[in-house]
């Protein structure tokens, strides 16, 4: 900067000298010229240097993170009501009959039938039209798989569910099976493993050749009640045969020990339904006491027995 500033204070006296000879007026003061330059030089760098001089930036705040937003709380999903002081459970369901078309009942290609069943609540919760039988597997046999309850079921009341089907064109068994479907998402089942509701039925366009027992119900009355009279004690068995149409069968009663005859006899159905039989096994001071025995009953169907339903009655004999 010095070497810059000597360099134009020289240019600046020779230029003056150079004026002054060509000038008659008296001879300038070099040095003054030469310290006035140098001042105005000098002035003049200054304020370049001042100039160029950095402003220096205002302080900046540190950025502070906005606090974070608190994410809305989720809608929380409906629960079920819980079991009260009872120590029943909101869902419990109990079934109690087919009142029609029980399973395996012959019905024509194309028909349409109701199947009605009919059920108890044994929960502490209200069923009500949020409520809706829907299909969980199985043959639909209807365009629309899930119908919501008509009315409303109360804790201990029985309720008669029905459905409208179809059934199919080709003869077979079909076979649907149903749950009751909560407004909390969950199903609804018959008993502590939540079985399902089942509709059976068997398409045929010869329901003589597909004929056939479909339940045996089977009841025991004792008399006398309890111990013996002089004769001993008989035990009356009843069975409540369904059938799934029209036709006729034979049956006999089967028992073990096999002591004394077989009784049996004859049955005309004019279409599915139901009949009752009896039969009285009398026991006396010559049967053996203490013993488990059996008694079912045998459908004969075209001559053939169907061991179906041998799962019969089981009591033991006592006077005690």
């Amino acid at each position: 900067m010095q070497h810059k500033i000597h360099v134009l204070v020289s240019i600046v006296a020779v230029l003056a000298l150079a004026l002054g000879a060509c000038s008659p007026q008296a001879t300038p003061d070099v040095a003054a010229i030469s310290t006035v330059a140098a001042q105005t030089v000098e002035a003049r760098f200054t304020a370049q240097a001042a100039a160029f001089t950095a402003t220096p930036l205002p302080a900046t705040e540190t950025p502070v993170p906005p606090a974070p937003t608190k994410p809305a709380a989720a809608k929380p999903s409906p629960v079920p009501p819980t079991a009260d002081g009872n120590g029943k459970a909101c869902y419990a369901m109990t079934f109690i009959t087919d009142v029609t078309i029980p399973d395996g009942m012959i019905v024509a290609p194309g028909s349409r039938f109701t199947k009605t069943w009919r059920v108890r609540n044994d929960g502490n919760c209200v069923w009500d039209q949020t409520y809706a039988l829907v299909l969980s597997k199985g043959d639909a046999m209807s365009s629309v798989t899930s119908f919501p309850l008509t009315r409303v079921v109360n804790p201990g009341d029985t309720a008669d569910l029905s459905i409208e089907f179809t059934a199919p064109t080709t003869d077979g068994v079909y076979t649907g099976f149903w749950h009751i479907l909560t407004p909390y998402g969950g199903t609804m089942g018959v008993g502590t493993y939540n079985q399902s509701i089942s509709v059976q039925v068997t398409v045929s366009a010869r329901p003589e050749r597909d004929f056939g027992v479909v339940s045996v119900v089977y009841g025991m009355t004792r008399r006398p009640a309890t111990g013996c009279s002089a004769q001993g004690a008989e035990y009356e068995f009843s069975a409540t045969i369904t059938v799934n149409g029209p036709g006729e069968m034979s049956y006999r009663w089967d028992r073990r020990p096999t002591d004394g005859t077989y009784v049996g006899g004859k049955l005309k159905f004019a279409a599915a339904g139901s009949q009752t039989v009896t039969w009285i096994w009398k026991m006396t001071s010559d049967h053996k006491q203490g013993i488990d025995r059996y008694a079912w009953l045998t459908p004969v169907i075209g001559g053939k027995d169907d061991a179906s339903f041998s799962n019969g009655v089981v009591f033991n004999y006592s006077c005690n």
